[in-house]
């Protein structure tokens, strides 16, 4: 007597293996962190039995699978735009988790916290004499452009 068809039987064991991968395609995706858990995931068995014209038990098979699996979450975060007034160039910075919106690092302020990258000026750059630290007077060049603070609310007011 012939043996009974089972799935796993099927095409020497076809079948069953496409059905196999096909499940392990889809235990992946509901293990990726990238995807939404609650999302549902389908797995497909197509079997089509073609009998033939002349003899009934006569049967052609075809089996397909194809598995619908969820897609991956889109990625979100904010930018913050910054454009220097004095070259005129535009950045875009990702906001760092915790950030404050606008925060400077100290090394961006130009404070540099590395003690092998000091950054101190001199008392001679400072124009200060490096014994009494007093202010050594101007020297007479040509000036130098001057930038002059204006006060918001005194424009305002007048």
């Amino acid at each position: 007597m012939a043996e009974k068809l089972t799935l796993a039987s099927m095409c020497a064991g076809g079948v069953q293996e496409r059905i196999d991968r096909a499940l392990a395609k889809i235990s992946d995706n509901i293990l990726d962190l990238n995807t939404d858990a609650k999302k549902k995931r389908t797995l497909d068995i197509k079997i089509v039995l073609t009998p033939s014209e002349d003899d009934r038990e006569d049967v052609a098979v075809e089996v397909q699978t194809s598995v619908k699996l969820a897609p991956e979450m889109g990625l979100k975060t904010q930018l913050f735009i910054n454009k220097d007034f004095r070259s005129g160039v535009t950045t875009l910075t990702e906001h760092a988790k915790g950030a404050i919106k606008g925060q400077l690092t100290l090394d961006e302020c130009g404070m540099c916290m590395d003690p092998e990258k000091d950054s101190t000026p001199t008392a001679e750059e400072l124009g200060c004499d490096p014994e009494t630290v007093e202010v050594l007077e101007e020297k007479s060049e040509p000036p130098k452009e001057s930038t002059k603070v204006i006060s918001m609310r005194d424009a305002v007011n007048s």
